[in-house]
Parts: structure tokens; sequence; C-alpha cells
């Protein structure tokens, strides 16, 4: 347990970058934090950090070492969790990332239901529309929308489909002229929306003739949030593709028009992830299980 208490002080002072803040947060004094650190670095036979008056910094050897120290400290975790908890009766705290556009109330809402099931789980639900690193930012449990990309390290269940809306406001189509075809859209003014991970935009994408077709224009603005790329449309700024469900909102209330239904991609997919590791903690488990099983409903997302 001596090597464990250590390892978690050398991963403290890495995330840190100072020996005083690591104390401060573990509730620890400077000197001890400093002593296990040169403890650890004798056992291994290898200098971790860098020591300077102003920071702290990890040598070559340190980047390795506690790169595997956080995987050693994740087993043991979730090793402790194996034991303590039970499918029927997990516990401990459960940190949930879900986008915006994924829906606040309907994913609020399977979040108390699952806490009403399984009480002695505690939740923090963070919804924000940058893809979170899981391992990195401490997430459990992540939902996203769309192509995942290469995420080997990453265990994917579908939870529903949604399809993505072509649409523009009244007053932009009444200036410019409803489009016809996919063709037609050429002359006209693109609002994008760019990944904040990726940094790329998301072409438009169109089902032309059984296949997904992508097409990118010359954009007119581009934002990194749903929301802002929704309003931008709703003005009359130009044509954007929403998701289903925000598109579907904004009809409704007479904001945006659809155009080129019989182009809509409708296998937008939404997916639930979590970190591919030997031992999945039973919280993890039960709430992938229980999101899996109550995914929202057509009335939910206004299809």
């Amino acid at each position: 347990m001596d090597d464990l208490n250590e390892l978690r002080i050398c991963v403290r002072v890495a995330e840190a970058g100072s020996f005083a803040e690591a104390a401060r947060t573990m509730g620890l004094t400077t000197s001890s934090v400093s002593k296990a650190v040169r403890r650890l670095e004798g056992k291994i036979g290898a200098k971790l950090f860098t020591r300077t008056t102003r920071a702290v910094s990890r040598t070559s050897e340190g980047e390795r070492f506690l790169e595997g120290a956080k995987r050693v400290l994740e087993e043991a975790e979730t090793l402790k969790s194996e034991i303590m908890d039970s499918v029927e009766d997990p516990r401990g705290r459960l940190v949930i990332s879900a986008s915006d556009s994924v829906g606040r109330l309907w994913m609020t809402q399977r979040v108390l239901a699952f806490m009403c099931r399984y009480r002695n789980v505690d939740v923090e639900l963070v919804f924000d529309d940058r893809v979170v690193d899981l391992a990195a930012e401490g997430v459990d449990v992540a939902v996203r929308a769309g192509n995942l990309g290469s995420s080997p390290d990453l265990i994917a269940r579908k939870l529903y489909s949604d399809n993505i809306v072509t649409c523009a406001a009244p007053r932009y189509l009444e200036r410019t002229g409803k489009p016809e075809t996919v063709a037609d859209l050429a002359g006209h003014r693109a609002i994008y929306y760019r990944g904040r991970n990726s940094g790329r935009l998301t072409p438009f994408q169109f089902r032309s003739g059984g296949e997904i077709i992508q097409l990118q224009f010359d954009p007119v603005l581009v934002v990194n949030s749903v929301d802002a790329l929704s309003y931008a449309g709703s003005v009359g700024i130009g044509i954007v593709q929403l998701p289903g469900q925000i598109a579907r909102a904004a009809i409704a209330e007479g904001k945006l028009v659809e155009i080129l239904p019989d182009c809509q991609v409708d296998d937008f997919a939404f997916r639930v992830v979590y970190r591919e590791r030997r031992l999945i903690a039973p919280r993890i488990r039960a709430f992938v299980d229980f999101l899996v099983a109550n995914p929202p409903s057509p009335e939910e997302l206004h299809l």
C-alpha cells in the first residue's frame, strides 16, 4: 500500500506541476510529498522529475513511468470497486459527459431515474459540445454523436439514431429562393460547425442514390456550438445542417424551414462510450446497460 500511495503522490505532482500544489490538494505537507517522490525514485533507480525553484517538470523516464502509474492506480481502484460493489448494488462516483445536442432534459431524466434505482451511486453530469478525453479527464461514460473515428480504447454501444436536417430561416428563403436539388446549394450561403477537438469543419451530408455524399461549400460563418449554429440559421444568415432533435424544435417554432427532405441522412447514430479495460466498475456497467435499455422516446426527440 505504501507503493500505491507513493504512486498517487507522484501522479498528483505531475498533474499539478508543483510539490506544494500537490501537497495542498492531498492534505499533506510539502516535505512529505518530496520524501515520497524521493523514496519512489530510489526504488526504481530513476529520476522522475526535474526540479527548479519555480516549477517541476517530468524527465523522459518520468513520462513513461507516470503513464504506467496512472494505469496501475486505475486498475487498483477498479479492483477495489469490483470487490466492494456488485452489479445489483453498485456504488461510488460516476462522471458522465454528454453534448448539449443530446438533449439536456431527457438525459437528465435518465440519470435521475438511474440514481433512484441505484442509490449508492453519486453522479456528476457534464453537458459540453466538446469531445472529452475520457482517460485524461476522469470521465467514466460519454454520449457521442456521429462517427467515432479510430478509438481502439473505447467500447461503444448504439443508443439511438436521429437524422440530419438541412434547413434555413423563412426570411432567408424569401430572399434567395428554396433549393430544390443538392446542386442548387452551390449558390447559397452556408453556416458550418467546427469540431472543438478535431478543428475540422463538419461537411454537409446528403443521401443520394442510396449512398451518403459529403459536400463542402464556402462558409459564410463558422461556429463551434450547436446552439450558435441553430441561432445563426434562424436569423437568416444562411443554410445549416442540424441534428434532427435540434432542427425539429426550431421548425416547430417557425424559426427554420426544412429543405431537401428527400436527401436527408436518417441514420445519424448516437452512442454511449466507455473505456476498454480488463475490469469495468459495476457502476459503469449498470449505467450503460440502463441507458441502452431506456433510450429517448420518439416524443422526446420530436420525431
